[in-house]
């Protein structure tokens, strides 16, 4: 039988590719919202902090448009973000994922920034964000941007390997209101309903959202694994099981006010709210739910002075409550952040941004009442940022264009430090069609308070996280680049890409036996070298696309017995995105990831990593009700019938995850 699926798969995806090929120019309407010229010259804000073309970029983003993540048919941005060159995904559970740029990732790891509207979103208290309790919706994205290689020139602390910038639609061209759910063979469901309007210079949207995820042993998997078969009877480990569901309700609210022709007033509120099962951690599991809330606020003012000079004002906040049994009873956090942006021109061929920001973070926990799990060294944390930062673009001839970013930022826990990049653009034809780029960066990643404070203990103290011996540093990276951007013809692109990056002081532990016991802590280990490239190619015809990648990412550390805690990149991954609008409102569209095996480097965490993975998803949809209804029929990861183990670091078991995955949805807009 599964060969059968496989061979029907592939049949479609060569019928498709063959279809394209002689349907190139066929008559009918176009598939995309944006014109062909428009999908060819996307603007990205990502690499810059402001509008640019893909072949002006002073470092590679790729892209995901709204149309590609609607036709998916996914719900997630994890699995979206799988998509793109260069990333790593891998689900620990049917709620938790580990995403990284290039490597040293991990449930925890902060190394890659993860944005929404360029307002960050990560978690101040434990690094990367919860995907799951983040209070965006799908249907409102209007694309993902993933800078890969240092960011930190204009974004600052923590765009150490990428940047992952979550668009999502403004209110003004919100096109449509609308009500779409999802269901899976499993009983999962994810619905969305969302209305929008304009009036005169008043728009906004407000969007509302319920997902419910069924356990991986409802939805036919769950098969526990231990990394540790020795430890089994001390850990109790057949009283572990799956119990990766979760409920969340989601709202999202945006309104703007264009106040003036030259200025625009923006406002925002967000909040999330999930109950989850727990999973085992060092050996433990209270087999209790826990939740958590999250709520994101925005105020912001826009202004446009002459044609040549913008500026905004900002503020907005992020503020978070969660009890998550298996690590901590209770923690939560107050995040506050303004700032403010201005970029002008200073000649022709000369464009400056300057800006800057504070964000003041408070931090509160409480432990279990018991003493185990984990918990942090004080009750309460109070930290501040301030950073600066300066952009300086200049055309020094018709086809050599520099572009110099930096920035400085002091931390109240680790003072000052700074990130830049400088890089050479050179046009190697009249048209500008053909770009190559040279660029240098350097970055930095600052040590979090999970990092400098927390302590655990399980197992009646077998294992145990102790204080530092010293005082953490940043760890720091320094990055050569080299890229080229193409224009082969008025439907095809191409974009190679490879770098070379040396990183210092990376944190990770060290971790001492005493008997039976085993106690660590955490230090700024030695360094590491990352290298490899990345290339891909699209065609995009007036009935549909395609988009070939293929990224091959290295990472090594200098000492292999350091415990940086974190997955090495997947070697070599490949991916396809292929889509076409058939006759009669029909679409077909096809998404194919593969990715090595990846390794973690830790001395508490299984050798293997997480294994080979092959991920085909299929979808099939029509349009009805005169454009306004839309039913989408799919399959996802086809390729197989469960999901491997994942272990992250610190969970000594694992379990499967249901693969084949068949769902519908039906979208109507009004």
């Amino acid at each position: 039988m599964k060969h059968c699926i496989v061979c029907v798969a592939a049949s479609m995806v060569f019928a498709g590719l063959a279809f394209a090929a002689t349907s190139e120019d066929g008559a009918g309407e176009d598939y995309f919202d944006m014109s062909l010229e428009e999908l060819l010259d996307l603007k990205v804000v990502s690499a810059s902090r402001s509008e640019q073309e893909q072949s002006e970029l002073a470092v590679p983003v790729a892209v995901l448009t709204a149309e590609e993540i609607r036709h998916s048919g996914l719900t997630t941005i994890p699995e979206l973000l799988a998509l793109l060159p260069a990333v790593d995904v891998r689900r620990v559970d049917r709620t938790r994922y580990i995403v990284g740029v290039r490597g040293l990732f991990g449930i925890y790891s902060d190394r890659t920034l993860v944005l929404i509207d360029g307002r960050n979103a990560l978690n101040p208290a434990w690094g990367a964000p919860d995907w799951l309790n983040l209070p965006v919706m799908i249907e409102d994205i209007e694309r993902i941007e993933v800078l890969r290689g240092p960011g930190g020139g204009v974004w600052g602390a923590n765009a150490f390997t990428g940047v992952i910038n979550i668009i999502t639609k403004r209110p003004a061209e919100t096109r449509e209101s609308l009500v779409s759910s999802t269901v899976t063979e499993h009983g999962d469901t994810y619905s969305q309903l969302r209305y929008a309007e304009s009036r005169e210079r008043l728009a906004w949207r407000a969007s509302a959202g319920y997902e419910d995820i069924e356990d991986s042993d409802q939805a036919g998997a769950g098969q526990t694994v231990s990394a540790f078969p020795d430890l089994n009877g001390l850990m109790g480990f057949a009283n572990f099981r799956a119990r990766d569901f979760a409920r969340v309700w989601r709202f999202d609210n945006e309104f703007s006010y264009q106040a003036s022709d030259n200025t625009r007033l923006g406002f925002g509120l967000g909040h999330a709210n999930s109950q989850r099962g727990d999973r085992e951690l060092a050996g433990q599991q209270p087999l209790r739910d826990g939740t958590a809330s999250a709520t994101r606020l925005f105020g912001r003012l826009e202004r446009t002075y002459s044609p040549q000079t913008q500026g905004y004002l900002q503020w907005f906040g992020n503020y978070s409550v969660v009890h998550a049994p298996e690590t901590i009873k209770r923690y939560a956090y107050y995040e506050n952040d303004l700032e403010g942006q201005l970029q002008f021109s200073a000649g022709d061929t000369h464009r400056l941004t300057v800006g800057g920001n504070l964000r003041w973070t408070r931090i509160d926990d409480e432990a279990n009442l018991d003493g185990s799990g984990v918990f942090f060294a004080q009750s309460a944390y109070d930290e501040y940022w301030a950073g600066f930062y300066a952009v300086d673009r200049y055309a020094l001839t018709e086809r050599l264009t520099l572009e110099g970013q930096g920035r400085l930022d002091h931390y109240s826990e680790t003072g000052f430090d700074w990130s830049m990049r400088a890089a050479a653009l050179y046009a190697l034809d009249e048209n500008k069609d053909h770009v190559a780029r040279f660029g240098v960066a350097r970055a930095f990643r600052a040590p979090g308070v999970m990092l400098r404070e927390l302590r655990m203990s399980s197992l009646g103290g077998l294992f145990n996280v102790i204080p530092n011996p010293a005082e953490l540093k940043n760890e720091s990276t320094y990055a050569l680049e080299v890229g080229y951007a193409g224009k082969l013809s008025d439907r095809i692109r191409v974009q190679v890409d490879s770098y070379y990056q040396r990183m210092e002081d990376l944190l990770g532990s060290v971790n001492q036996m005493v008997g039976p016991v085993t106690n660590s802590y955490f230090v700024n280990l030695s360094g590491a070298d990352s290298y490899g490239g990345e290339f891909e190619i699209t065609y995009r015809g007036n009935r549909g696309y395609l988009a070939l990648w293929y990224a091959y990412n290295e990472l090594s550390t200098d000492l292999n017995t350091d415990a940086v805690r974190a997955y090495f990149p997947a070697r070599h991954k490949v991916g396809a995105r292929y889509g076409y609008t058939l006759p009669d409102d029909w679409h077909f569209q096809a998404n194919y990831v593969y990715n090595d095996a990846i390794g973690v480097n830790a001395s508490n965490s299984p050798s293997d990593g997480a294994a080979v993975s092959h991920r085909l998803d299929l979808t099939l949809g029509r349009k009805f009700l005169n454009g306004k209804a839309d039913l989408l029929l799919g399959v996802t990861d086809v390729l197989n019938e469960t999901a491997d183990p994942v272990y992250d670091v610190s969970y000594f078991t694992s379990y499967e995850t249901p693969g084949r995955t068949f769902f519908a949805r039906l979208r109507y807009a009004f």
